[in-house]
């Protein structure tokens, strides 16, 4: 299995609409994105860092995760065009993009 993982970083100028994210976004990305694979996604919302008390880095960090690399590569490319043209709508920094290999424990 492997991951899709977008970072939205907090910067001094960065703004998030969550209710826009959450409303509007995720549904989009889910429509867009099952029938090429992806099996589920989970949303992270910064509420702080280490040590305790200081503030998140992030203001959210999104997981898509797919079956294969392959599943993966070709959702993205089928879709990034419009899923990043949605981002605008709701961050307006840049986010930080990580692909990982799902290691079970």
């Amino acid at each position: 299995m492997v991951r899709f993982t977008v970072l939205y970083n907090v910067t001094p100028t960065s703004t998030f609409d969550w209710a826009y994210y959450m409303e509007k976004h995720l549904p989009l990305a889910a429509r867009l994105l099952s029938p090429l694979g992806l099996i589920r996604t989970e949303v992270d919302r910064g509420v702080g860092a280490f040590p305790p008390g200081s503030p998140s880095h992030y203001h959210a960090i999104a997981h898509l995760f797919f079956a294969s690399m392959d599943e993966l590569n070709a959702a993205l490319g089928a879709t990034a065009a419009e899923l990043s043209a949605d981002m605008a709508k709701y961050y307006n920094d840049t986010a930080t993009f990580q692909i990982s290999e799902v290691v079970p424990f």
